[in-house]
């Protein structure tokens, strides 16, 4: 009875064994983590953050150059509503105000241009750059990977997302190293 359980714990291990070999064959990643944490990734992002501040400090001053106006504008109105009170000539006034209303209005033009050529120029830049950096990533990614797996002897490596389920055992990660690499620590 002895000598069986023994033959058949044998044959077990021999049929579960390159089941198990063939499982540590293969490696995966996490592409958005690989892409998230490249030095060059933080670059682009910081560069554009950098320009949308740009971009929003001279929206904010356009801003404010219209809010002046507009209160000028405003202080203008008061006063002649006061003169009309008080029954005195408001013409003047009225001329000063038909010339500031023309002013805000070419002015509140200008800002409303800016912020959408600005907005524009922004997912324009932020389209060319990324996926600049994104082409660029790709191509060293699949040279890193290779690298890597032919170092650990992997005969597939595979996208995390790609995978609904796996056994944390069954797959080798090697995201770590391929930033660590791409990053120029390997």
């Amino acid at each position: 009875m002895r000598k069986e359980i023994a033959k058949f714990l044998l044959i077990a291990g021999l049929v579960a064994c390159p089941v198990l070999v063939s499982a540590a064959e293969f490696g995966i990643i996490d592409a958005g983590q690989i892409f998230n944490k490249y030095n060059e990734t933080q670059k682009t992002k910081t560069m554009l953050e950098n320009k949308k501040a740009t971009l929003q400090k001279e929206l904010e001053k356009r801003k404010e150059e219209v809010k002046a106006l507009n209160d000028k504008y405003i202080e203008l109105a008061k006063d002649t509503q006061k003169k009309r009170d008080a029954k005195k000539d408001v013409s003047a006034n009225e001329k000063q105000m038909t010339e500031l209303r023309s002013k805000l209005a070419a002015k509140e033009g200008e800002l409303q241009k800016f912020f959408e050529e600005s907005q524009k120029s922004l997912y324009a830049l932020e389209e060319k750059e990324m996926g600049a950096l994104s082409k660029n990533l790709d191509a060293k990614v699949d040279t890193v990977i290779e690298k890597i797996a032919k170092n650990y002897k992997l005969k597939a490596v595979f996208e995390r997302r790609g995978i609904y389920w796996q056994d944390k055992t069954a797959c080798k990660d090697i995201t770590d190293e391929v930033i660590k690499a791409l990053n120029g620590g390997k």
